[in-house]
């Protein structure tokens, strides 16, 4: 159904546009655009593009085709004379060897890059450096010997980065050291496969560092009002640890719950809400380790938390919670998506497209403006008063 879809629609928008150029009228030629532009916002609705399509009609087929039908009738260029000979006689043979040139490139571009459309394109996997280390100021964060990040303090993270999938040893080192002559501090191997986003996060002390590697979820959320969590225990008393929503005292729930030494949670979905998050032993609600007061969580993120301690200088612990938020992607097809997409993968394509069709506007007018029929002059002349009307009317006495 939908192939024979495809084929009615695209046969309606190849014809409206060899309409649009072949009619004589400009207003029909301009009718026959908005034809073909509206067979376009019919494709992109087909691809679950519900935004494009609707920004595909109401600014090129509503705003911009209003435009140029507003251009055609203000100069007149619906009345082009029968008998007028066009100006550049080359450019009908010319147009149709570009096109035909055009569609031959296009074709061959399609068949020699092997174009799947059945199977959307896997995204490349994410990755980046967390560092909660105590008793180490920076860090360096390597993938088989290429940096991944470089200077991440304590409490901090380095951004995403696109990374080729396979099989790596993650390794890190104090900011500043050489991996081909100093040892890591610690080292974890990683299986970075298309579509996962991992946040390689390095916790423990100096003594003992340890590297964990978590699995973030950074796609759509499906609830609007909705985030995920992740939490990550790095906690020096190496113990398991439940994460409690304190929020109201008399119906506590536990939001992860006996999370062992050096993992991470599985990823959860709560509402958008402000919380009072605490940290409790496995299994006891009483001491409570650390919590988070009055936490604001957005809806469509991703938070990661790490639960850790740093050492002062009278060998104590304070608690310290780092507290990582992430925007998730958008949903393709919207707002937010076509907006990346324009103005960071398309920008220049978009520029282009735009100069285009000032050029275009500019030309039509250039190109009609001399086939208009002449206009006709008309003087005004005054009517002779008849010898009549300059004597004085019956009953009419004069001075």
């Amino acid at each position: 159904m939908e192939l024979w879809l495809f084929i009615i629609i695209g046969a309606v928008a190849i014809i409206a546009a060899a309409m649009m150029l072949i009619s004589e009228n400009a207003i029909y030629s301009a009718l026959f655009l908005i034809l073909n532009f509206a067979c376009i916002a019919f494709f992109f609705l087909m691809l679950n593009a519900a935004f494009v399509a609707m920004v595909q009609i109401a600014v090129y087929a509503g705003a911009i085709m209003v435009l140029f039908l507003f251009v055609i009738m203000l100069l007149g260029a619906e009345r082009v004379l029968p008998e007028a000979q066009p100006r550049f006689r080359w450019l009908t043979p010319a147009a149709i060897i570009l096109a035909l040139v055009f569609l031959a490139v296009s074709t061959l571009a399609i068949i020699k890059g092997e174009i799947d459309l059945t199977r959307p394109k896997l995204e490349e996997p994410m990755v980046r450096a967390v560092h909660a280390v105590d008793g180490v100021p920076a860090v360096d964060v390597y993938l088989d010997g290429e940096q991944v990040a470089r200077d991440v303090a304590f409490g901090e993270a380095s951004s995403f980065e696109s990374w080729a999938t396979g099989r790596y040893d993650a390794q890190i080192f104090p900011a500043g050291a050489d991996p081909e002559a100093d040892d890591p501090l610690a080292e974890y191997p990683v299986n970075l496969v298309p579509g996962v986003t991992l946040s390689l996060a390095a916790i423990g002390n100096a003594q003992e560092p340890e590297l964990v590697a978590v699995t973030e979820d950074l796609s759509q959320v499906d609830d609007k009002d909705a985030l995920r969590v992740v939490a990550i225990n790095a906690l020096h008393g190496r113990t398991a640890i439940d994460v409690v929503d304190d929020t109201d005292s008399g119906s506590r729930r536990a939001l992860v719950e006996n999370v062992p030494y050096g993992k991470a949670s599985d990823v959860i979905e709560i509402e958008e809400d402000t919380y009072d998050i605490g940290v409790y032993p496995a299994g006891s609600s009483r001491t409570r380790l650390m919590g988070i007061e009055d936490e604001d969580l957005e809806a469509g993120t991703a938070v990661l938390w790490i639960f850790t301690e740093q050492r002062q200088d009278d060998n104590s612990y304070t608690s310290t919670i780092v507290n990582l938020e992430t925007d998730a992607r958008p949903p393709f097809g919207s707002p937010a998506h076509v907006g990346q997409l324009l103005f960071s993968r398309y920008v220049l394509p978009f520029e282009l497209v735009s100069l285009l069709l000032l050029v275009a506007m500019i030309g039509a007018i250039v190109l009609t403006h001399e086939r208009l029929a002449p206009r006709r002059r008309f003087e005004r002349r005054l009517a002779n008063v008849p010898a009549g009307l300059e004597q004085s009317l019956p009953g009419e006495t004069g001075d």
